[in-house]
C-alpha cells in the first residue's frame, strides 16, 4: 500500500489503465485473435505514457513543494529529503513498466497459441 501511496494519485490512474491492458492480454492469451494485436498495442502504449507522465508529475511535486517550504529547504537533511522525493516519484515508472512486462509476457503466451 505504500509504493501506491508514495506515487499519489498518478497512481490511480495508472492502475485503472494497467487493470484494462491487463484484462486485454489475459483475454489474447486464452483466446488469442490477431486483430486484438493492434489493440493490445495501443494498451501497452498508454500505460508506459502515463507511467511517465505520473513519473513527471510526481518530480515536479517535489520540486515545487520542498522548495516552497523554506523551513525543509534550509534543513541539513535537504539531500535526505530530496533522495526520498525522488524515490517516492519513480514509483508510477516502477509499476508502469512492471504492468508492460506482464501485459507482454501474456501477449507472448497468446502468440504462441495462435493459429499457424
Amino acid at each position: 500500500m505504500w509504493f501506491i501511496l508514495a506515487g499519489g494519485f498518478p497512481m490511480i490512474v495508472l492502475l485503472v489503465v494497467g487493470a484494462i491492458a491487463l484484462v486485454g492480454a489475459v483475454r489474447f492469451a486464452i483466446t488469442p485473435i490477431a486483430g486484438r494485436l493492434p489493440y493490445l498495442g495501443a494498451l501497452a502504449l498508454a500505460v508506459a505514457a502515463t507511467s511517465f507522465a505520473g513519473t513527471c508529475a510526481d518530480l515536479l511535486t517535489v520540486s515545487v513543494k520542498v522548495p516552497a517550504n523554506p523551513e525543509m529547504a534550509a534543513s541539513e537533511n535537504l539531500p535526505i529529503v530530496l533522495l526520498v522525493g525522488l524515490g517516492e516519484s519513480l514509483t508510477p515508472a516502477i509499476l508502469g513498466a512492471a504492468i508492460v512486462a506482464v501485459a507482454s509476457l501474456l501477449v507472448a503466451v497468446g502468440l504462441r497459441r495462435l493459429p499457424a
